[in-house]
């Protein structure tokens, strides 16, 4: 199962399945180190990881529609 961190709160990781829209709460002491909004983990029998190439490509695609979004209302 493939998640995204949408937010972090008292202690508790709201995440989005990428793959069913699904939505989770996960106490941060069940993820790993290094965590942050927007990481994509992955998770396997209650363990999870996070994945960094995926999760940059996610970054740099949403940095790619925020920079054509903002090119197009610049006078």
């Amino acid at each position: 199962m493939r998640l995204v961190i949408d937010r972090i709160e008292n202690g508790i990781a709201v995440c989005e399945s990428l793959d069913t829209d699904d939505n989770y709460e996960i106490a941060i002491a069940e993820l790993p180190s290094g965590i942050k909004e927007g990481s994509v983990l992955v998770g396997k029998c209650g363990c999870y990881t996070i994945d960094v190439d995926f999760t940059m490509q996610r970054k740099v695609a949403l940095e790619e529609r925020l920079d054509r979004l903002f090119k197009k209302h610049t006078p």
